[in-house]
């Protein structure tokens, strides 16, 4: 499959304060879940931006993708504390131009389909694309990280509340790709569910 020519962009900056241990660095099938979604992306997407919060955590990331960490370049929160909008405006002020596919380091399932589903909406030259009320799963402008600046200034740290002064299409998936593509690893019942479902 030929690669789409746009970016990719991981949110990795997270706490993950319900998990109780760090979802990046997560097993699966004996890899971590960073190193997972890195080698998904990297066969979809001209290059992969990974949002890591701080210098220490890109030094810890670096190391657990092993030979993938020459691959992608790493950005810090220019705002930190403030939640996936300040790895969004880091990851989208860094890349500057064109639409970026970003998603969340909690989501292990990476869909070819659906991100050609979402690609065939990019002449519409929206700010956002994205999946079935999903936002981390979705096509950005990298031109919007004015506007979450903006926000991220007025202390406004709501995604929800940005997107719907943005443009967006709201592209409904579920029944074509299936819900599983959106499956969220917040909590160890999530891991142990979804590990469980790999047999891993």
């Amino acid at each position: 499959m030929a690669k789409h020519d746009i970016y990719g962009l991981i949110l990795a900056g997270g706490l993950s304060t319900r998990m109780g241990a760090d979802k990046a660095l997560l097993l699966i099938e004996g890899k971590p879940l960073l190193y997972r979604l890195v080698q998904q992306l990297t066969e979809l997407v001209q290059h992969v931006v990974v949002s890591v919060g701080t210098p220490q955590r890109e030094e810890l990331y670096r190391k657990s993708l092993e030979e993938l960490g020459e691959k992608v370049s790493f950005v810090t929160d220019h705002y930190p504390k403030c939640g996936p909008l300040s790895g969004m405006h880091a990851g989208l002020s860094m890349i500057a131009e064109g639409y970026v596919f970003v998603m969340a380091c909690d989501m292990p399932q990476l869909s070819e389909g659906l991100l050609a589903e979402l690609m065939t909406h990019v002449e519409k030259g929206v700010d956002v694309i994205h999946a079935s009320d999903q936002p981390f799963h979705a096509l950005y402008h990298a031109s919007i990280a004015i506007q979450i600046e903006e926000a991220l200034k007025d202390q406004d740290y709501r995604l929800m509340g940005l997107l719907r002064r943005l443009q967006t299409i709201d592209v409904s998936l579920l029944e074509q790709h299936g819900v599983s593509v959106f499956t969220n690893l917040n909590t160890p019942e999530d891991y142990n569910k979804y590990r469980q479902g790999q047999g891993d």
